[in-house]
């Protein structure tokens, strides 16, 4: 006999609708990890590739805890064949949606994911069993890596991914702490510490799980950075790097990420590179001669730190110049973010 399909049953919460899939009832017992999902609900596609890859997880002891902004009616029947349990947030902010996904999750551990990543089916296995390993550990975090096939046909994937991803080897780095490389498409935590140091700053529009990263490694938490415990990541495009770069101006405003920045790279690259521009500008008015000799020194230098960062020592440092794009784009986009924040003060 043919089993009835399950059914969402609308589930009443005074500060957000919620749904639950009556597979997710029947399946009462505590699970381990709690994996939270936030999404707007307009990436069907890419958030249709990130629960499958859930789905096909070889640790099963798991449930998912999906909160949107607009419920993605496109995948209600994938919903019904998994355990899901789907939260409202009106919130603007990814760490409120995050907060409330943590404060319904019911497993020990919780992990982060992107609704724009993939996991590949050992994930979840290879993140509770480094937990189980590292009793003192309180915070696990990988790479987000972007998928071959889309570095293959996408230079600007290639050339976004490849720099990005260049800091997240084996090589040895210059980093002294593992904050700046663990990012919030691909962490994992124990549930107890939110109970300790509180929650995702909820006022921050990006960069809030670096910060929240900042108050575990000050309270004396242990963080962890594996290699081996990856996420396949889509890249957005100029565009999203403009828009998150915008986003990311209160967190690098803030004196304590400044201050974090003498023991995290990529928190110090960030400042050198805007300061280099605000340099350059500079220059311009001084004279169109030091200003080309300076430009011409920082583009022959970004060249020579993107080559050897990235080991591109091959016909694809053809692809150089969007590199450089991608650098301007952000640092643009930090620049509008600036005077948007100084302009919101000036005229409340």
């Amino acid at each position: 006999m043919q089993k009835e399909k399950a059914k969402t049953v609308p589930i009443k919460e005074e500060d957000s609708g919620s749904y639950l899939s009556e597979k997710t009832i029947e399946k009462a017992v505590k699970p381990l990890i709690s994996v939270v999902l936030a999404t707007k609900g307009s990436k069907l596609v890419f958030l249709e590739r990130c629960i499958k890859s859930l789905q096909r997880q070889t640790f099963q002891e798991f449930e998912i805890v999906l909160v949107y902004s607009i419920f993605p009616k496109g995948l209600s029947e994938l919903f019904e064949e998994c355990s899901i349990l789907a939260l409202k947030e009106n919130s603007s902010t990814l760490g409120a949606a995050r907060n409330l996904g943590v404060r319904h999750a019911k497993g020990e551990l919780i992990v982060f994911i992107d609704d724009d990543a993939e996991a590949p089916e050992n994930w979840l296995s290879r993140i509770y069993s480094t937990f189980q390993r590292y009793p003192s550990l309180f915070c696990l975090g990988g790479p987000n890596l972007t998928p071959s096939e889309e570095s293959e046909k996408k230079p600007l994937s290639f050339v976004i991914g490849s720099f990005m991803e260049s800091r997240m080897g084996h090589r040895i780095s210059l980093d002294r702490s593992a904050v700046g490389k663990i990012a919030g498409c691909n962490v994992a935590y124990r549930k107890v510490v939110f109970d300790k140091i509180g929650y995702l700053n909820e006022t921050l529009k990006s960069g809030e799980d670096w910060e929240f990263h900042i108050r575990l490694a000050e309270n004396g938490y242990s963080l962890r950075f594996d290699p081996d415990i990856l996420v396949w990541h889509h890249r957005q495009g100029l565009k999203h790097g403009f828009l998150g770069s915008s986003n990311l101006v209160p967190f690098f405003l803030s004196w304590k990420t400044l201050k974090y920045a003498r023991y995290e790279s990529f928190f110090a690259s960030f400042y050198l590179t805007n300061l280099m521009f605000l340099l350059l500008l500079i220059t311009l008015f001084i004279s169109p001669l030091v200003f080309a000799l300076f430009l011409s020194f920082l583009l022959l230098g970004h060249f020579i730190f993107t080559a050897v960062r990235t080991k591109m020592f091959n016909w694809r440092i053809v692809y150089y110049p969007l590199q450089i794009l991608a650098t301007l784009m952000q640092i643009m986009g930090f620049y509008f973010g600036l005077f948007k924040r100084l302009a919101s003060k000036l005229y409340p």
